[in-house]
């Protein structure tokens, strides 16, 4: 009897030794709301789909590669939703910054939208204190009709070599890391935004 009272005590202080809270982090850049009510109506609808990203990115762990191989989780800040969910609203907002002719949005339309852009996240590599690449490809299709697609690929991060590879620099800790982060995100609404207009 008394080893199950010493091993229940024992669980229960281990429960009470917790690790040290975590910051919790979005994307994306915060911008000032126009106030009142803004008048939709006329204005063209341009609906991002959900990013695709790598499935072993899909999660709310800030993940950091070490190796070739290798990554491992933040152990001081997390993401507030999936990894996929956050580069969707930052990218939407974005390209809401950069089209404010047009309506964008990352839900479905009531009615069909002119224009939807899809996005596939090929590859996304930070290391703290070193280099953060994301790569990209989009595609930008016309509800209309098929003869309408247009279409674009490309490696889309903060800046880009002749060769295509687009690398920054991430400073270290969490927020450097999601500093370079949103850093490609608006390098790619850059250039989505370009094929939009």
């Amino acid at each position: 009897m008394r080893f199950w009272t010493h091993a229940l005590l024992l669980g229960l202080l281990a429960g009470c030794v917790s690790r040290p809270p975590q910051n919790v982090f979005v994307l994306g850049t915060t911008t000032a709301a126009a106030p009142g009510m803004r008048d939709d109506t006329g204005r063209r609808v341009i609906e991002v789909k959900p990013v695709l990203i790598p499935d072993h990115l899909d999660t709310t762990d800030i993940l950091l590669r070490t190796g070739t191989n290798e990554l491992i989780a933040s152990t001081t800040g997390i993401w507030g939703e999936r990894l996929s969910i956050g580069i969707t609203q930052a990218l939407t907002s974005a390209l809401s910054r950069r089209v404010p002719a047009a309506l964008v949005i990352d839900n479905s339309p009531a009615t069909r939208p002119a224009l939807q852009v899809l996005v596939d996240v090929t590859a996304l590599q930070v290391r703290a204190g070193g280099d953060c690449v994301l790569i990209a490809r989009w595609t930008i299709l016309r509800s209309r009709s098929d003869a309408g697609l247009r279409q674009a690929t490309a490696n889309a991060p903060t800046t880009a070599s002749a060769q295509g590879s687009f690398v920054t620099h991430a400073d270290a800790g969490d927020v450097g890391v999601v500093a370079c982060i949103n850093a490609g995100i608006e390098q790619l609404a850059d250039q989505v935004a370009t094929q939009l207009q």
